[in-house]
């Protein structure tokens, strides 16, 4: 576990964004991402500093593809982002 560095072989990743500056992060996340590993995006439920739409967005200009989105607490959503296939 790593609170500001993804270990090479992380299978799943949680990151944590409450804000849209904090997507900002991705790019670099995204790009230490091997195989099926999956990226879990926590974000605040309701909010206008970031979106649903924001994080969408961010995951897929990155080349990831949504895959699931969950009520991760009573306070905040997650996205799961993965890989695609063909790019694996």
């Amino acid at each position: 576990m790593s609170k500001s560095k993804v270990a090479p072989d992380s299978e799943w990743i949680f990151f944590a964004a409450d804000s849209n500056e904090d997507l900002g992060a991705l790019p670099k996340i995204s790009k230490s991402m091997k195989g099926a590993a999956a990226l879990w995006i926590v974000y605040p439920k309701g909010q206008k500093q970031i979106t649903e739409n924001d994080v969408l967005a961010a995951g897929r200009k990155c080349g990831l593809k949504d895959v699931k989105v969950v009520g991760f607490s009573t306070t905040h959503t997650a996205l799961k982002f993965v890989i695609p296939l063909s790019d694996r």
